[in-house]
């Protein structure tokens, strides 16, 4: 069984762990606070090999490029910066309001910013390739679809879908959700789209049919969700309930998912091993849980290991290849922690 080690190093930040990045290479990462600070961290030992400029108002987020060699830093000052490996800044750019959403292309060099009402595609030298007309409402979330055909925006009302081949700044197609949208995730077979929603239920549309679905009954908004890689299980977090959901080709409608309870604190955190079956989450009342992936639907979960120590976790990443997991916590540490197979 899986278990998670001990600190194997540990940094502070000046306030609450906001967002946390590693690159797709596994040897850096980018970190950033509500302070405003953000660095560039080596993951193998936690030095800092650079700091980068404060988001005087605080950092909202952070992306690698697919290649590992560019990094933004989005923050709630409207400005989004790139950098390079060793934290030389390469450009920045100004947004029209927190640059909460950032996300690479997985095939090319261009980055999807979401910031006040707007979508804008910057390539990764800073320019902006195209601006998009603004949505119904605050941008909640950015993602690509698994071949870099279609970039989705999620607000309040909807998923726009827009296509970065194509010289018009309107969406390609539209679809629609009455409601607001606080998370999106696409499976990597480039199937389905989930979005969680603050009326408390789980919106899902097929891709490209237009066929749709709706899981309700979720205690609160649901906030957090992610795709295994392979596609075959979603994993959601309301509260301190854990379900993961099974995508058969024809979908999770009229199935079950298997479940666990996160004792009474909330979840603040997922994310699914990369290339593997293990999940992650962190609670706000600290706990590092390591999850085993389901055999069936309506299992009960039972955790491999807790690590249960320090303040309140508010992001958890793994590190590239599934040995360690990055945490950051909301008293400003971040830490890794080594993960047995």
């Amino acid at each position: 069984m899986s278990t998670i080690g001990p600190v194997t190093w540990q940094l502070g930040l000046g306030d609450y762990v906001s967002a946390i990045s590693v690159a797709p290479d596994g040897r850096h990462a980018a970190v950033g606070s509500l302070a405003g600070d953000a660095a560039l961290i080596d993951v193998a030992d936690g030095s800092v090999i650079t700091k980068l400029d404060e988001h005087p108002f605080g950092v909202a987020a952070a992306a690698w490029s697919r290649d590992a060699t560019t990094v933004a830093i989005g923050g709630h000052d409207g400005q989004v910066r790139l950098y390079d490996t060793d934290g030389n800044a390469r450009s920045s750019v100004t947004t029209a309001g927190w640059a909460s959403s950032l996300a690479w292309s997985p095939t090319d060099d261009l980055l999807a910013v979401g910031a006040g009402r707007t979508m804008q595609l910057v390539d990764d030298t800073g320019a902006v390739v195209r601006a998009h007309d603004p949505v119904a409402s605050t941008v909640t979330a950015v993602t690509w679809s698994p071949n870099g055909k279609r970039v989705g925006v999620a607000a309040y009302g909807g998923v726009a879908w827009y296509d970065p081949e194509r010289d018009r700044s309107d969406p390609t197609r539209f679809s629609a959700w009455k409601g607001s949208l606080l998370s999106l995730a696409l499976a990597p077979n480039g199937r389905w789209a989930c979005a969680g929603s603050q009326d408390r239920s789980i919106h899902i549309w097929r891709l490209w049919s237009g066929d749709e679905l709706s899981m309700a009954g979720y205690p609160a908004k649901v906030e957090h969700i992610g795709f295994r890689d392979d596609g075959r299980w979603m994993a959601t977090a309301c509260l301190g309930n854990l379900a993961v959901w099974e995508f058969p080709s024809r979908g999770p409608g009229g199935s079950a998912p298997a479940t666990a309870t996160v004792r009474e604190q909330t979840i603040e955190s997922l994310a699914w091993e990369p290339g593997g079956d293990r999940l992650v989450t962190g609670d706000a009342d600290g706990h590092v849980i390591l999850w085993p992936s389901p055999r069936r639907q309506g299992a009960t979960l039972r955790p491999h290991d807790v690590a249960d120590s320090g303040a309140g976790v508010a992001h958890v990443e793994w590190s590239a290849d599934g040995g360690a997991l990055i945490i950051g916590r909301d008293d400003g540490t971040v830490e890794a922690r080594g993960v047995s197979k």
